[in-house]
């Protein structure tokens, strides 16, 4: 299942075409205006967020779809993420997989907020089938929205808000972040930072 996911994951037209100049600053912009709404509703139910991504060294913003199947935890999202080492933001993809209690389906945003440069490098520097991405392995337990995911980077927290449908789960998996390859120039791209 996670093979063909992330297949899938990378940005294509709805004809699974490589997407055209339009479609790109299309989805650029309305990634953006995502990761824009999903800060203001977290900051509107935990408004301590906010001084805590003032103090960061940076943070990301994914909309992802959880469908519980069973014992079965799938989800897949975009989102991006923003260095402020850096004048442009990062688009990325999102893709999770793992065995969890419950079933169910919720659309949500979660926000990962890093609190140190090197956390973000960290974040990028994990490569999967020679496509730079950051995984995190989670554990959490939530329920409904505002969750909060406890990290096993204690330079990184996750956050939670749901946006439609209701979950009570308790699962066990890992998230898989790539780095979107259509959505970034290439000249970010090679910036980014690589294993030695």
């Amino acid at each position: 299942v996670s093979t063909l996911l992330l297949a899938g994951c990378q940005s294509t037209g709805q004809d699974g075409k490589p997407l055209t100049s339009a479609e790109i600053m299309q989805k650029r912009d309305a990634t953006l205006k995502m990761s824009k709404t999903g800060l203001d509703a977290l900051i509107k139910q935990k408004p301590d967020v906010q001084k805590e991504i003032d103090q960061a060294a940076g943070y990301a913003v994914f909309t992802t779809t959880n469908v519980n199947i069973l014992l079965l935890v799938v989800a897949r999202g975009e989102g991006v993420l923003f260095d402020k080492r850096r004048k442009d933001p990062i688009f990325m993809q999102a893709l999770k997989t793992g065995e969890g209690l419950g079933a169910g389906y919720q659309d949500q945003y979660q926000v990962a907020i890093f609190k140190t440069p090197s956390a973000i490098d960290q974040f990028l520097l994990t490569s999967i089938d020679g496509k730079r991405g950051g995984i995190d392995v989670d554990a959490n337990f939530s329920a409904g929205s505002g969750g909060t995911i406890r990290s096993f980077n204690p330079e990184i927290t996750f956050y939670t808000v749901g946006l439609s449908g209701y979950d009570l789960q308790a699962n066990y998996g890992g998230t898989l972040y790539l780095v979107d390859q259509q959505l970034n120039d290439p000249a970010l791209l090679n910036s980014l930072p690589k294993k030695k």
